[in-house]
Order: structure tokens, then C-alpha cells, then sequence
């Protein structure tokens, strides 16, 4: 009989994100029947109950760096799933932020964005290196960023600083050229954004647009409006993780490079559903287009209720965006059935028609080419979290 393997899981289940990295050790430890499974929040008060349990290994999300310092001195095997604290020396499975960085930054530039600004944490490694990344990404373009770093963790702050940040948030609000786009290193900031635009009288998205990271439904759907997010891959965090600690506790050697998963996609919300584009016929035409994308409608119908000529309206769009006015409404409704397929269980003939789309068929061909993918294989891949 295998020997029992007591495993702790110090992770703080209110995050989403935190939710699907236990997902996936369960479903790792489905295949060790060996493994016992204890699970609590990564704070000073449980230290010594886990001490006192012995466990073979540990899994846990350390942000706060005694109780980092305190997991580190049991000499158990320890994995990390949190990528905070600076100068760690414990093995680490999490999301490549270089990836979201230049991920992010892509999303943005897609958008016709100029202005750019980075909305994160000044010490956290993961936030860090996003910015980096998007950083030269942006600055690839053209473009420069302008930062603003906040601790917005409950753990990590005082009323004093919340204060501080509020009054350092809307100073760097107000100072950024508009329209700017924003990249936030996790939903919460993201949201809160989202609530001093609303205070000091900004529109999200065409004078600020906001985008997040985890996908979190709670943050993303809460905010108004919608906040878009990019997907992580949190129960493949999860299982790679577990796979990671069995071996450490077979006694493999500690890997000094951390294990970096790639991000799914930018789930597009309303927070970023908008072109930074000057030319007022175009505006008016993606307004249009934002507002009448799911029901039926001709570009001969669009020329119409924006009051110009067809040709006219094409040659604009050509020259401002590089498409067609229809390749922008198929666009519009793939980020729809986007949006439809990552976050609800709707059949794919129901994504069709609130997507604008007349017939599951025309969803498929249209998805494939703008994706890459079916809508099936999409749903399976950003649903895998």
C-alpha cells in the first residue's frame, strides 16, 4: 500500500483565479489516492496548525512575506503559485506575464490606441513584469507609458494608504492624454478604475479603456461597464503545480527557472469595445456598429443612418482602419460570440443568433477565419481554466 501523502493547499479561495489552481491539484490528486488534501488561507494564524500536521508538501499562494519565510523554514517541499515576492527562492508555477504584457499591449494597438498607461502593483514580481513587457510592446509601436502603481491587496495596505493611492489615482487619471488605454494587472484594480472614472466624470471606454487579467466573473461583470480580461490558464496552473510537488517529493532536484504558462485571450467586454480613431465619420460608423451588430444589418443600411455615401464610407474605413466596414462588423460579433462562448453554457445555435450571426454554419466559417478556431474549440479552450 502506498505510503499517505499529506498535502496543504494554502491558498485564498475568494479569488477566482485561486478557485481553478485548486481545481486542477484536485484533479491531479484524483490520480493519487494516496494524497490527503488540507486547504486553507496563506495567513500567519495557520502556520503553526499546518506545522503541527506535518505535511510532505505544500502548495501556496505567498504574498505576504512572513508567512513565506515561516512555510520556507519547515524545509517541506513548497510550491508558489502567486509570483509576488521578490527574491523567493521557492519553485513557482504561474501565468507568463511577459506573454500578457505583450499580449495586452496588442489587444490595445489594435484598437488604434496612442496614449498608454499601466495600472499595477510597484513590487509584485508578476506585475513587474507585465509592465515591462508592455512597455516594449508599446514602445515597439511608437508608443510611450505612463504608470501608476498602487498596493491594493487588503493585506499589503492601510486606510492611510488607500487614501494615498486615491488621491495618486486621480491625479494620473487626470494628467493622461485622451482617449488612453489601460492595462490593470489583475480585474480588482481594474474595477476600481472603472469606479474613479465613474467619480470623476470619465467614460469607459472612450475617454479611459480599461482591461484586466484572470477573467474573473465576479470583477469583470460587477464593474459597469464590463470589464474585458484576459483568461488564464489557472487549473492547468493548478495541475502543473501538483505534478511539481509529487516530483519534489520523489525526491527530483528544484528547478531554478519558475514554470510560465501561456495566457488563453483577451475576453473582450465593453471596457475595451471602442477604436481611437479621429475621423468622426468612422466614430460614428462604430458606434453604429456597436449598437446594431446583433441584429440585422447591411452596410448599404449603416451608410444609410449615418447619413453618407457608401463609397465614401468604405474608403474611410480602408484608410483609417485597414478593412472593410463589413470585416469590422464581422469582427464585432466574433468578440461578441467571444464573450458568449468563454462565459455562458449557451448552445453554439443560440451564440449564433446573439451574435448577430443568421445561422450557426455562418458562425463556424467567420470564427474560423478571423480565430483560427471552431466556436466548439474555443469554448474548450477558454472554459479549461
Amino acid at each position: 500500500m502506498s505510503r499517505t501523502r499529506r498535502i496543504a493547499l494554502l491558498l485564498d479561495r475568494s479569488l477566482s483565479f485561486v478557485r481553478g489552481v485548486i481545481r486542477g491539484v484536485r484533479a491531479y490528486a484524483a490520480s493519487q489516492p494516496h494524497w490527503v488534501l488540507r486547504d486553507g488561507p496563506p495567513r500567519m494564524h495557520l502556520v503553526s496548525h499546518v506545522r503541527d500536521w506535518r505535511p510532505h508538501g505544500m502548495i501556496a499562494g505567498l504574498v505576504l512575506k512572513r508567512v513565506a519565510q515561516e512555510l520556507v523554514r519547515m524545509r517541506t517541499p513548497l510550491i508558489d503559485t502567486a509570483y509576488t515576492l521578490p527574491g523567493l527562492r521557492v519553485p513557482t508555477v504561474d501565468v507568463d506575464h511577459a506573454a500578457v504584457g505583450r499580449l495586452a499591449a496588442e489587444h490595445l494597438l489594435e484598437r488604434r490606441f496612442i496614449h498608454f498607461g499601466f495600472f499595477g502593483s510597484g513590487s509584485a514580481v508578476y506585475s513587474k513584469v507585465q509592465e515591462l513587457a508592455y512597455r516594449q510592446r508599446a514602445g515597439e509601436a511608437g508608443h510611450t507609458v505612463s504608470s501608476c502603481h498602487a498596493e491594493y491587496l487588503a493585506d499589503l495596505t492601510t486606510p492611510a494608504l488607500w487614501r494615498k493611492t486615491a488621491q495618486k489615482t486621480h491625479r494620473w487619471l487626470r494628467g493622461l492624454p485622451k482617449p488612453a488605454a489601460i492595462l490593470c494587472c489583475e480585474d480588482a484594480p481594474a474595477r476600481y478604475l472603472a469606479d474613479v472614472c465613474g467619480q470623476m466624470g470619465l467614460k469607459v471606454p472612450e475617454d479611459v479603456a480599461l482591461l484586466g487579467l484572470g477573467n474573473d466573473d465576479l470583477e469583470c461583470n460587477l464593474s459597469q461597464p464590463t470589464l474585458s480580461s484576459i483568461a488564464v490558464p489557472s487549473q492547468r496552473i493548478g495541475y502543473e503545480a501538483a505534478a511539481l510537488l509529487d516530483r519534489l517529493m520523489l525526491g527530483e532536484a528544484r528547478p531554478q527557472e519558475p514554470r510560465l504558462l501561456p495566457p488563453l485571450h483577451v475576453v473582450t467586454r465593453h471596457s475595451t469595445d471602442v477604436m481611437a480613431v479621429e475621423d468622426e465619420i468612422v466614430q460614428t460608423a462604430l458606434q453604429y456598429i456597436r449598437e446594431h451588430a446583433w441584429g440585422e444589418m447591411s452596410v448599404a443600411q449603416l451608410a444609410h443612418d449615418v447619413a453618407v455615401g457608401r463609397r465614401l464610407l468604405e474608403r474611410r474605413f480602408r484608410s483609417t482602419l485597414g478593412r472593410s466596414v463589413l470585416d469590422e462588423v464581422y469582427r464585432v460579433r466574433v468578440e461578441r460570440a467571444k464573450e458568449l462562448l468563454t462565459d455562458t453554457q449557451l448552445p453554439i445555435t443560440a451564440v449564433a443568433a446573439q451574435s448577430g450571426f443568421s445561422s450557426a454554419r455562418r458562425l463556424d466559417v467567420v470564427f474560423a477565419r478571423l480565430t483560427g478556431l471552431s466556436p466548439t474549440a474555443y469554448r474548450r479552450q477558454s472554459q479549461a481554466r
